[in-house]
């Protein structure tokens, strides 16, 4: 007996050794004492080569110092020894992820099934892989097996809004997002999501309830005045839509997308002269698109239809394939006249984009 314990306690003291690095590493981590944390590590991997929290730690170390290569090696070392570790998986799925090898995540989890499947939060990581390559399907279905291991998991449950606000199933998204705002009802993120949700259903009342209860929380959140903009100004009500955006302009005065909504709104209005004002500022600084069609509308609304004319053929020979100026040309051209032109050329681009119903309804209108 005696014997036992005298052989067991230099075993017991490296263990003591290497627990007492390990505790003292972590929590170097924690405070980001990075230096101290990877000296402690390099220690306990001297001592012990394979010791899964050193391996784990190391790759930590790197992670959390922006080396995800070098982390993955670790991570790497750690799963060939132990191949149930899950911290050293969920570490190499985020280091891929950080360098945005989305394939490498699923790749991994695949390797890795029978971990994958017994963990909520690499399963979410599997899921908002495959959501961000647009493989929903495979998403949904990762997310699902996620949420039957625990289904308050926060993560998942604000993956599967995004997911299905990408698949445009709003009112899933909409249901999932009140599941986590009823924990949390005053995240602002969340509200402004609702909003968006409610917002692409076009029911534009119920988004700026969701909107203004986040502007209440933060009066200068610019999703959630943008939000409230844009509803207005899907309810045709120009006036209020214009307040909101200048109280974004108020603290962004020059950010073109706005400026660009700004005068959208006043062309509404049919303020077309500030309207103009708006789109010449933006296109002193450069080409822009929506500028230059939301110009082209503005003379055509006060009758300089020449101009307006020349800007659409511009946008016409830089995108082909958009039918939105060639929709407002050919409006123009049944204006001037020339209708029988306008049909012959959405016809052409109807051959070009068969599935728009946008062009087919508009070479009906004409033809009527």
């Amino acid at each position: 007996m005696d014997k036992i314990e005298i052989e067991k306690a230099p075993e017991d003291e490296k263990f003591s050794k290497i627990k007492a690095l390990a505790k003292e590493a972590y929590r170097f981590l924690d405070q980001g004492r990075f230096k101290e944390a990877k000296e402690r590590l390099e220690i306990l991997l001297d001592e012990d080569p394979q010791n899964t929290y050193g391996l784990v730690g190391m790759g930590d170390y790197y992670a959390k110092t922006k080396q995800p290569e070098e982390a993955i090696k670790f991570y790497r070392r750690c799963l060939a020894g132990d191949t149930t570790n899950k911290f050293s998986l969920m570490g190499l799925m985020n280091c891929y992820r950080d360098l945005s090898s989305l394939k490498k995540i699923i790749e991994v989890a695949e390797e890795f099934h029978h971990i994958t499947i017994t963990d909520a939060s690499i399963l979410s990581r599997v899921a908002d892989a495959h959501r961000k390559l647009k493989n929903f399907k495979e998403s949904e279905v990762y997310y699902m097996e996620a949420l039957q291991l625990n289904p308050n998991d926060q993560y998942v449950i604000v993956g599967l809004g995004h997911l299905f606000f990408a698949c445009q199933r709003y009112s899933e998204a909409i249901h999932w997002w009140e599941k986590l705002l009823s924990s949390q009802p005053n995240n602002i993120k969340i509200l402004t999501e609702i909003g968006n949700s409610y917002r692409k259903i076009k029911d534009f009342d119920k988004a700026v309830i969701y909107y203004e209860r986040a502007k209440d929380l933060d009066a200068k959140n610019f999703f959630a005045l943008y939000g409230l903009a844009e509803s207005f100004r899907g309810k045709k009500d120009f006036e209020t839509a214009i307040l909101y955006w200048e109280k974004i302009l108020e603290f962004d005065p020059e950010n073109k997308l706005i400026i660009n909504r700004y005068a959208d709104s006043l062309r509404g209005l049919g303020k077309y002269d500030k309207a103009l004002e708006c789109f010449n500022k933006i296109l002193a600084s450069g080409e822009d698109y929506f500028a230059l069609l939301g110009k082209a509308a503005a003379l055509k609304l006060i009758g300089d239809h020449l101009k307006a004319e020349e800007i659409y053929l511009t946008l016409l020979t830089k995108s082909p394939n958009d039918p939105r100026p060639a929709l407002e040309l050919a409006d123009l051209w049944d204006l001037m006249g020339k209708r029988d032109k306008a049909i012959h050329m959405l016809e052409d681009l109807s051959k070009k984009l068969p599935s728009n119903e946008s062009i087919r309804e508009k070479i009906e209108f004409l033809k009527d």
